[in-house]
């Protein structure tokens, strides 16, 4: 083959590959969402995924995949290309699930690369108007007395309000009875009726109760009071409790081993999407708080709040496996 024809093959080549990767950055970015459409998840993926189109000038579409406790959809992030056409909706169940059932193949460290953090949702542990405690302090004094049998109610073994609760156990040294629900929609009635004596509960869903007097908020999970109750401590005030904090959180992640270009593009429109000023309204009237991190902090802030899982869950003995 002489230089002449050298040149033009390459050419051809070279317009070949420019079409290929013209037809990739045309075809939509796909969310996956382990969670049902309405759900906080989807919400906030949708809320998030329509600014991110704008910043990017191509359709991000949110795809929900249920069931498994959100671990299909991580799976089938893992399983596909790792070409930025797939991202992954993460938060704890990505961090806690795997710890608890063995039988969960996922490994957030090695299997994705972080893109970056939208929100974080507090926790409380909430009580009845009428209990006699108004902080976690009085409660914990009265179970060192030796009150027995102290109800907190949560959605489930392994999730997040669980491991909140056997955190206050293992720190404050007491014996909270935990009642897990299989689902948190009965929850708040049945602790306004006195079925349970407290209960774990996400912020913005104990928010109209707690407007309306029925409920009171002892602790709460955050790095930081919330101005909603600004009068309720965060877990990491209280005595014996060092600085720790246990919130709720979600962030989108891609495939490890996603070209550094895309995942530095996709970071940067998250962030712009995270930030813009009609997300962030969008979110906050939904009772949920925006929380921006980049990809390296979601990383770090993730490593260390899984450390504090891992130490929640084996004290504990927390397991889903039968």
């Amino acid at each position: 083959m002489n230089c002449r024809n050298i040149l033009k093959f390459a050419a051809a080549s070279c317009a070949l590959v420019t079409c290929v990767a013209s037809a990739q950055s045309d075809k939509p970015i796909s969310v996956i969402v382990g969670y049902s459409a309405g759900g906080s998840a989807d919400f906030v993926s949708r809320t998030v995924a329509s600014e991110m189109s704008k910043q990017l000038g191509r359709q991000v579409i949110v795809e929900n995949v249920t069931g498994a406790s959100g671990m299909l959809a991580a799976q089938k992030v893992i399983n596909g290309p790792a070409d930025g056409s797939m991202i992954y909706m993460g938060g704890t169940d990505t961090v806690v699930i795997p710890m608890v059932n063995s039988k969960v193949k996922v490994n957030w460290e090695k299997d994705y690369q972080p893109l970056g953090r939208m929100t974080s949702f507090p926790m409380i542990v909430a009580v009845n108007s009428n209990s006699p405690y108004n902080t976690l302090p009085d409660l914990i004094a009265d179970l060192r007395k030796g009150k027995k049998d102290f109800t907190y109610a949560t959605p489930g073994i392994g999730t997040m309000q669980h491991l909140y609760g056997a955190l206050i156990n293992k720190n404050a040294k007491v014996s909270m009875v935990h009642v897990p629900y299989k689902g948190g929609a009965q929850i708040a009635t049945d602790l306004m009726g006195g079925h349970v004596e407290s209960a774990i509960l996400v912020l913005s869903t104990a928010m109209p109760f707690l407007k309306d007097g029925k409920i009171k908020a002892l602790s709460m999970s955050d790095t930081a009071r919330s101005p909603a109750i600004p009068n309720v401590k965060r877990i990491g005030e209280e005595e014996g409790f060092g600085g720790l904090s246990l919130p709720l959180w979600q962030g989108w992640f891609v495939k490890a081993g996603t070209p550094s270009d895309v995942v530095a593009a996709y970071e940067k429109a998250l962030l712009g999407a995270v930030n813009n000023v009609d997300v962030q309204a969008k979110l906050k009237a939904s009772g949920i708080t925006p929380a921006p991190l980049n990809g390296k902090e979601l990383g770090t802030f993730v490593k260390q709040q899984a450390g504090i899982y891992k130490d929640v869950v084996e004290s504990a003995r927390i397991s889903l496996e039968e």
